[in-house]
């Protein structure tokens, strides 16, 4: 009798390899695509929204060198002024040309701790507007002292390495002010300040600017010295006095 011998069936062929390139195409899903774009559009939004905002907090960095230490004198006294105080005016020297505006500023300001707090503020003003004042370079002559530190020298250009198509202003119109010293010489004086813009026509909302100059009296005006130690922003809102008529 002749045995028959089982035949195996023949292992099943290996599938037939997938071309890279088809791998590519699949490797992702369609929502998965969809996702990735929807981030990045949301990316540029934040980054857009974001080009002005830091710059509030750009400026107030330029108002702490180095070398001065972080901490605060304590806090003196409260926000609300007393019955009968005369306020510093946050608006001296008036509004339109910047350039001109501080010059009158600093006619107008009398060496007094109002005058200094005055002056303080059409400073900031006029330092942080862009596009730069077109004769900024030749005011800052006029308005910073023959010794003023290089931090001092820097505020106004410190505009300067801005986005192009940002147009930015500084008011004083809701601002604080703290004269830290005066003695009719010289005067240190923090302020807080909002600023407000656009970028390429788009607002791009408020920041606060704050921070503090070192005045001295030269000519019987002030004149801007030094950029000083900064209070930290509640610090500041616990003892400034409001500005009167702000702009």
């Amino acid at each position: 009798m002749t045995m028959n011998t089982p035949i195996e069936p023949a292992p099943p062929a290996p599938p037939a390899p997938v071309p890279v390139a088809s791998v590519l195409r699949r490797g992702l899903p369609r929502w998965a695509w969809v996702l990735i774009v929807l981030l990045a559009v949301i990316a540029l939004v934040a980054t857009s929204v974001a080009v002005f905002a830091p710059r509030g907090r750009a400026a107030a960095s330029l108002l702490r060198p180095a070398h001065v230490a972080t901490s605060a004198p304590a806090p003196v006294s409260t926000s609300a002024p007393a019955a009968g105080t005369t306020l510093a005016d946050g608006c001296l020297g008036g509004v339109g040309d910047p350039d001109q505006a501080v010059l009158a500023a600093q006619q107008q300001a009398p060496l007094t701790a109002n005058g200094a707090a005055a002056f303080t503020a059409a400073l900031v003003r006029w330092t942080s507007t862009t596009p730069v004042p077109s004769l900024q370079a030749a005011v800052a002559r006029q308005v910073l002292s023959k010794d003023a530190t290089p931090a001092a020298r820097k505020l106004p250009s410190g505009a300067q390495n801005l986005h192009s198509g940002l147009v930015s202003s500084v008011s004083f119109a809701s601002g604080e002010y703290y004269v830290e010293a005066s003695d009719g010489r010289s005067a240190t004086v923090s302020f807080l300040g909002t600023e407000s813009g656009s970028l390429n026509g788009v607002s791009q909302g408020t920041a606060s600017v704050s921070g503090a100059l070192h005045l001295v009296a030269v000519g019987g005006t002030w004149h801007l010295r030094d950029v000083t130690l900064e209070r930290p922003l509640e610090n500041l809102k616990s003892i400034g006095l409001p500005y009167m008529g702000g702009c």
